[in-house]
């Protein structure tokens, strides 16, 4: 009984062998028939025919077509029976390997390299120039509210300037009538500071005027087809010396500043003194 079935069993696998073994031959023949039907041009023909007629073929046929025509299909490898066994065995290891990753918790799980990862898309919040309108700006700091001007500024806002010698009289009242020694050094240390604003006011102003000037002058002297004039640096600060030290003579402080100049530039080479040491 078991000679029989074995013999059974050779002689249903021999079956199927030449019963593959025909598939394989008859799909070999339809494929030379299918090569056989292909028009494929001689190779004396194709030998014959200049190149610029070729090339004309080509962009008429397309480049497919006259590639099959002049070197013939390309046929591809029918797989055997032992290689699409192996591309399902594959198959099924790397099912039972994901499956058998997918049960391990021992570690995270590893992605490719070569697939690249999702990109995070930027969340626009309504449209940008809304958002912009919206947003607080400082005028001090935003170029759309143009350049600072120090002339033009003293010129709109010299009631300020008003304001804070209105003040000074205030507080010199306040002063005066005040008994605690604190306050009184706040108040004095107050009015020391709007002092020193009123009078830097009056010299940027006194400035503003002599550039104007200079500028009036500037002008004047290109309307009427001159050359105009303009000084040098260096004469300019000589000649603001010379009016601050007759100022200070004037007022009698000009011993005061000199001292307090002195000291300055002792203390200066003090420190360069020390630096070189």
């Amino acid at each position: 009984m078991d000679s029989s079935d074995d013999q059974s069993e050779q002689e249903h696998s021999q079956s199927e062998e030449e019963s593959v073994a025909d598939e394989e031959t008859s799909s070999e023949d339809d494929e030379e028939d299918d090569e056989d039907d292909v028009p494929k041009l001689a190779d004396k023909e194709f030998k014959e025919i200049p190149f610029e007629d070729l090339l004309k073929l080509q962009k008429k046929l397309g480049t497919r077509v006259y590639n099959e025509a002049i070197f013939g299909k390309a046929v591809s490898k029918p797989k055997t029976v032992a290689a699409e066994k192996d591309t399902k065995k594959r198959k099924t290891d790397t099912a039972e390997t994901y499956s058998e990753s997918d049960d391990d918790d021992s570690g995270p799980e590893e992605i490719s390299s070569r697939r690249k990862g999702p990109t995070f898309a930027k969340v626009r919040r309504g449209n940008n120039e809304e958002a912009a309108l919206q947003r607080p700006r400082d005028p001090r700091f935003d170029p759309k509210q143009g350049y600072f001007s120090g002339r033009k500024f003293r010129q709109d806002y010299g009631f300020i300037n008003d304001l804070r010698t209105k003040e000074l009289k205030k507080l010199q009242n306040k002063l005066h009538s005040t008994e605690d020694p604190e306050e009184a050094e706040k108040i004095k240390f107050v009015m020391r500071r709007t002092e020193n604003q009123v009078r830097e006011y009056a010299k940027q102003k006194q400035l503003d005027e002599a550039r104007m000037q200079e500028k009036k002058q500037a002008r004047q002297a290109i309307s009427e087809g001159k050359r105009p004039f303009y000084e040098r640096k260096s004469t300019k600060k000589a000649r603001d010396l010379v009016q601050q030290y007759d100022k200070l003579k004037e007022d009698g402080k000009l011993g005061k500043h000199i001292d307090k100049r002195r000291k300055k530039i002792s203390a200066k080479d003090r420190r360069k003194l020390d630096f070189a040491t």
